[in-house]
């Protein structure tokens, strides 16, 4: 990556949230007319990042998609994440000019997903202004901004903190007062809009995905092979592009039953089930503890101390596959992991082996995937998922999991108001001993 790489990308950065030039040169002095997010930044990258690091921002180059042509290592390869507005469309793009319109797009953002009508009414009625956008095309960019008729509007997560319980009561009243009048909505339309303009990005991303799997599942019998089904969208689209591509629905799929799922997860696990009655899905369960005794033991997991998902997650899962492919010298597992979900996976490999268990070798199709691919992808091929994500959910796990948002925690007390009131008394109580 080149020094005015770098600053193009540091640059982006600043864009994506927000972060004026005027601003930028108060605090570290670099001339505003020397900072311009077309063209990235004059100044040596050295110097710019070192007066950016003294005027307190926390900078982080990571690198990227697809690995190195020379020695195939992922550490050091360059990831572009540009996603434009063509403003005639009234959609998002993945390239600049409109395949459609043909007009010059906007840059807007590093990576997006839809905002379905359940998650835009709530964020009306946030704002006090139930069904202003209901004939908008809505969607979400990263920092908390809500990308509304292609102007970026940002939301302000910490009100959400002060809300009192009177507060989530009104707001679950709201939403139920306005549902009706919700449905006649615009966003299937631009929903179609949105899969005509990126077309060819989709047929891009699938063909590359359905050509690896095929590549690297051909010394592998479908015995000794199998899907982690989590019930998200990342491996939701996993399971369908391994299916496409070996033309076989009959790949074991393994459900990491942690116990601590959201309701809306295992509807669609259920669903999936009726609906994929040829592919075989088992659970994973730890049956001899119980998460509810050994938080009255040791303590909730915390986000220094996670020792749930050793033992309900991993752990489970691992016994399960002991069990299954223990005669197996070799078995190949599909992953719906992806670089852009968190920065410790973005040094993760598209392939790893023997990391938890000797005789497994991992794969990511997605990947490189981002949010924007991913909902592209579901949105196309019409795929059923988890209806968590049309709530809100940026990502849906464990409803008790540390690691939530605060937007996650909100979410739960107007959909999941008992489970998350069992668990706050839980930890009040726990907080007093």
């Amino acid at each position: 990556m080149d020094r005015r790489t770098v600053t193009q990308r540091v640059a982006h950065y600043l864009q994506d949230n927000h972060i004026s030039a005027e601003i930028i040169e108060r605090q570290t002095g670099i001339p505003a007319d020397r900072l311009t997010y077309e063209s990235g930044v004059e100044l040596e990258a050295a110097e710019f990042l070192e007066r950016l690091v003294k005027a307190g921002y926390n900078i982080f180059i990571s690198g990227g998609t697809g690995s190195c042509d020379e020695c195939g290592s992922r550490e050091n390869v360059e990831s572009i994440s540009d996603i434009y507005y063509c403003a005639k469309c009234n959609v998002p793009l993945y390239e600049q000019a409109c395949p459609v319109c043909h007009t010059e797009g906007r840059r807007i953002a590093s990576d997006l997903r839809p905002v379905f009508p359940k998650e835009r009414l709530l964020y009306e009625i946030l704002e006090g202004e139930p069904l202003k956008y209901i004939n908008s095309s809505v969607w979400n960019a990263s920092g908390n901004y809500y990308l509304i008729d292609g102007v970026l509007k940002r939301f302000n997560v910490a009100q959400l903190v002060r809300l009192s319980d009177e507060d989530i009561v009104r707001i679950r009243e709201s939403l139920n007062e306005y549902e009706e009048q919700n449905k006649n909505n615009r966003f299937e339309e631009y929903v179609s809009r949105f899969i005509e303009c990126n077309n060819s990005r989709y047929d891009e991303i699938t063909q590359e995905a359905l050509n690896y799997i095929r590549e690297v599942s051909a010394e592998y019998d479908v015995k000794d092979m199998f899907v982690s089904f989590s019930g998200g969208k990342d491996s939701t689209v996993t399971s369908d592009l391994v299916m496409r591509a070996l033309s076989n629905p009959k790949i074991l799929h393994i459900f990491g039953d942690t116990t601590l799922e959201f309701p809306k997860t295992e509807e669609y696990v259920g669903r999936f089930k009726k609906s994929h009655p040829m592919t075989p899905v088992i659970s994973s369960r730890n049956r001899e503890k119980d998460f509810s005794q050994l938080c009255d033991m040791i303590g909730p997991p915390s986000r220094v101390m996670r020792w749930c998902c050793t033992i309900f997650k991993t752990g489970a899962i691992n016994r399960k596959l002991t069990a299954l492919f223990k005669d197996k010298t070799s078995i190949l597992a599909f992953y719906g992991i992806r670089r852009s979900e968190s920065a410790s996976r973005s040094k993760y490999d598209r392939e790893t082996q023997g990391r938890k268990i000797s005789r497994q070798n991992t794969v990511s199709p997605a990947i490189d995937w981002m949010d924007f691919d991913v909902w592209l992808y579901i949105l196309k091929r019409k795929i059923d998922f988890n209806e968590a994500y049309t709530y809100g959910y940026a990502r849906v796990g464990c409803f008790c999991c540390p690691n939530n948002s605060v937007w996650s925690e909100f979410l739960s007390k107007i959909y999941m108001p008992e489970q998350y009131g069992r668990w706050q008394e839980f930890l009040i109580d726990f907080a007093k001993r």
